[in-house]
């Protein structure tokens, strides 16, 4: 009786211990797009980069990449946004960044950033 009240105990203390582990850093990551609230022109930014103006839905979100899509001489770029965190404040701060149009091919782009559903910011590019 005595060996089956220790195997009892020991199961339940067993039981009431686990080893207690973080929540993994990928539940407090995610990805989304950003809208772009305004840009400066490429003949006006540095290196003929196009300085991009972005807004976030909250203080832990950060530039991640862009994203492209080509169709002719018209690029769609949508700047994809990183939050980290899962402890963010609620504000929706404007965050830039810098996009490299690397073109070698003579002719007039169109980089249309997205700045909402259907609606976008334009530069125009001319390469000669």
């Amino acid at each position: 009786m005595r060996s089956f009240n220790f195997i009892l105990l020991a199961g339940i203390v067993m039981a009431g211990c686990s080893k207690k582990t973080s929540a993994p850093a990928t539940d407090c990551l995610r990805y989304a797009p950003a809208n772009v609230v305004r840009i400066e022109k490429a003949a006006a930014g540095k290196d003929g980069a196009t300085t991009v103006h972005f807004q976030v839905s909250g203080g832990c979100g950060q530039f991640n990449k862009f994203i492209e899509k080509n169709n002719g001489n018209t690029r769609t770029i949508t700047v994809e946004a990183v939050y980290k965190g899962c402890m963010c404040t609620m504000d929706m701060p404007i965050r830039t960044t810098s996009y490299k149009f690397n073109e070698k091919k003579a002719g007039t782009y169109y980089l249309q950033f997205v700045s909402g559903e259907n609606e976008f910011v334009t530069d125009t590019v001319v390469i000669k």
